[in-house]
C-alpha cells in the first residue's frame, strides 16, 4: 500500500498547520513523527506574533464615535480605579460580621483572603456548594469544579450532573425578573465577588476540616448578606483614606475635560452615595469635578434604575445633606440626584439611543438593559484585561498557543489512521495537547485560568461581555488614544463554512 508523508508549509486562516494534499491517507507510526518533527521545526523557525497592545479598546460591533453626543459613566471600578486593599477590606469585614452578627464559629474571624483563588464570573452552585467555570456553550469546564478549595475529579463531577452540559434555566436564573424562589446558581460577575467567593471557600474548608456539617444555601445567603454589610464600612473607609484603596490615574482629568471641550454631554450614574463619589472624584480628578458633568445621579439602585423599577428622581441637598421631597422636573447641571428610572432620565434629557455610550464594570447591571431595550451604546471597562494582555504577549504564552493549534491540526488532518501503532501516536499527541492547554490555563490562575477564555471556547463571561459590550477595555482613559471620530471596526469572524482565504 502506498504511503505518503505530506509536507508542512504554514499555517492556514485558523491557525492550523497547513499540509501538502496527498490523495492516499495511509500513515504509519514514523510518518506520523515525521510530520511532528517538521511541524515542530517549521514552528520553531516562524516569527512570535506581535505583542496585544494592553490599553487597546476591543469591539465587539462597529461603532463610530463621531456619532457619540453623550458619554455616561458608572463610577466603582470605571471612573474608580481601587487598589488590591479593598479586596481584603471587603472580606475581612464581611467575615467578621459571620461570626458577630450570624453566629459563625469563632474560627472562621481567623480565615485569610486568598487573592488568587478565584476568578472574575465563576457560576456557583447554590445547592451542592461548588464553584466551577462555564463555556459559552453552557458547558462545565471539566477540571476547575471546586468544592471549597478542594478540587473535584472528572469522575465526580459527572456523576454529579449527569453530563458536562448546563440547562440554560441553571446559568440564567439569577438573572430573571422576577427572580424564581429556587435559584440554583449564581454567576459572580463584579469584582465584589472574589472577596466573596475566597471567603464561602475558606469557610467551607474550614467547616470540613473541624467536621461542622452546613447547609450550602444558607452558607452563600449569609455570606452573600455580609457582603453587603460590609458595603457601609467600605465606603466610610474609602471617605477617610482615598490615598490606600484608589488608583489615581493621571489621564483621567485630561479625557474628561477633554470631551466637555469636545461638546460632548458627560453624566454619571452610580449605586455609591455622593459622599464617596465626592471624596473620591476629588482626590482623582480634583475640586471642580462636578463642573465637568452635565448630570450626577448617585444610589441609582442598579439594575433596578435600568428596568425602571426603582424610585423617583430626588434632589440632595448639600446644605442639609437631605433628599428634598419636590417632583424633580429636570436633571441640572451642578445639582446632585439620586434614585429615579431609566425612562424618566431619557424623558428629561433627551438623550436616547445610539448617540449615548455608556462605560461600566458589570455586563449585566451596568450594560445589558441599555443596549437590549434602549440601544444605548455600551464600552465595558474590564481592568483583568491589562494582567492577561501581559501574559499573552510572553514568548512562553504565544510559543504554547501556536503549538497548541499545530498539535491540534495534526491530529485532526491525520485521525484516520487505521495501523495500531499509528493510533497510539494520535493518542499521545492528544495527551499533550491537554498538558500544553492545562500550562496554558495555568499561566492565568491554577485553579480556573483564564476569565474570557476555557480550554478550546470562549467563558460564559465572555459571551455575555460580547452581547452587552459594543466595545470592551481595561480602562476608561484608554479611549484618549483615539480621536472622537474614530470608527471601531470588528474582527472579520469566521464561519466554519466560510470559503478559504488566501494566508496572510
Amino acid at each position: 500500500m502506498q504511503i505518503c508523508v505530506r509536507a508542512v508549509t504554514g499555517l492556514n486562516r485558523r491557525g492550523c498547520v497547513q499540509i501538502n494534499a496527498c490523495i492516499q491517507r495511509t500513515f504509519t507510526s514514523e510518518d506520523l513523527w515525521t510530520n511532528y518533527e517538521q511541524a515542530k521545526s517549521w514552528l520553531r523557525c516562524k516569527k512570535l506574533p506581535p505583542d496585544i497592545e494592553t490599553k487597546a479598546a476591543f469591539c465587539n460591533d462597529q461603532i463610530d464615535l463621531s456619532e457619540v453626543e453623550i458619554y455616561g459613566f458608572d463610577y466603582d471600578y470605571t471612573l474608580a480605579s481601587y487598589k488590591k486593599g479593598v479586596e481584603y477590606l471587603i472580606h475581612d469585614i464581611a467575615k467578621e460580621h459571620l461570626v458577630k452578627k450570624y453566629g459563625y464559629p469563632v474560627g472562621v474571624g481567623k480565615v485569610v483572603y486568598d487573592p488568587n483563588f478565584a476568578i472574575r464570573g465563576l457560576h456557583y452552585d447554590v445547592e451542592k456548594g461548588l464553584f466551577l467555570k462555564v463555556d459559552s456553550f453552557h458547558q462545565i469546564q471539566l477540571g476547575t469544579v471546586y468544592r471549597g478549595r478542594e478540587k473535584l475529579s472528572d469522575k465526580d463531577v459527572l456523576k454529579l450532573y449527569k453530563r458536562r452540559h448546563l440547562p440554560v434555566n441553571y446559568l440564567e436564573s439569577s438573572f430573571l425578573t422576577p427572580k424564581p424562589m429556587n435559584v440554583k446558581m449564581v454567576q459572580l460577575v463584579d469584582i465584589f465577588s472574589k472577596p466573596e467567593m475566597s471567603l464561602m471557600a475558606a469557610v467551607m474548608d474550614y467547616f470540613h476540616t473541624c467536621e461542622i456539617e452546613y447547609q450550602p444555601e444558607s452558607l452563600y445567603y449569609d455570606i452573600s448578606k455580609c457582603i453587603g454589610l460590609a458595603h457601609a464600612t467600605f465606603h466610610a473607609e474609602i471617605r477617610s483614606n482615598p490615598n490606600l484603596y484608589l488608583h489615581k490615574d493621571p489621564e483621567l482629568a485630561p479625557y474628561l475635560k477633554g470631551l466637555m471641550e469636545s461638546k460632548k454631554k458627560i453624566f454619571l450614574i452610580t449605586n455609591s452615595p455622593f459622599e464617596t463619589v465626592d471624596v473620591g472624584m476629588k482626590y482623582m480628578v480634583g475640586e471642580d469635578w462636578r463642573d465637568l458633568f452635565d448630570v450626577i445621579v448617585v444610589q441609582a439602585g442598579k439594575p433596578h434604575f435600568f428596568t425602571n423599577n426603582a424610585q423617583p428622581f430626588r434632589e440632595l441637598d448639600l446644605t442639609r445633606n437631605v433628599f428634598l421631597w419636590d417632583k424633580v422636573h429636570e436633571l441640572a447641571k451642578g445639582r446632585i440626584y439620586a434614585g429615579g428610572t431609566l425612562n424618566h432620565f431619557q424623558l428629561l434629557t433627551g438623550w436616547k439611543g445610539g448617540k449615548v455610550m455608556y462605560f461600566g464594570d458589570h455586563p449585566y447591571a451596568d450594560l445589558a438593559d441599555v443596549t437590549l431595550h434602549h440601544g444605548w451604546k455600551t464600552a465595558a471597562v474590564i481592568r483583568e484585561l491589562e494582567k492577561e494582555i501581559a501574559m499573552m504577549n510572553t514568548e512562553e504564552f504565544k510559543w504554547g498557543v501556536n503549538w497548541q493549534q499545530v498539535l491540534k491540526s495534526l491530529i485532526e488532518d491525520h485521525q484516520d489512521v487505521q495501523e495500531p501503532e499509528a493510533k497510539e501516536v494520535i493518542e499521545a499527541w492528544k495527551i499533550e495537547v491537554d498538558a500544553v492547554s492545562m500550562s496554558l490555563r495555568n499561566m492565568f490562575n491554577p485553579h480556573f485560568g483564564s476569565m474570557f477564555r476555557s480550554h478550546s471556547n470562549p467563558t460564559y463571561f465572555s459571551r455575555k461581555l460580547f452581547r452587552f459590550s459594543d466595545i470592551y477595555t481595561s480602562r476608561v482613559t484608554n479611549l484618549g488614544q483615539y480621536s472622537l471620530n474614530h470608527t471601531f471596526y470588528p474582527s472579520l469572524g469566521y464561519l466554519p463554512h466560510d470559503f478559504p482565504y488566501p494566508d496572510s
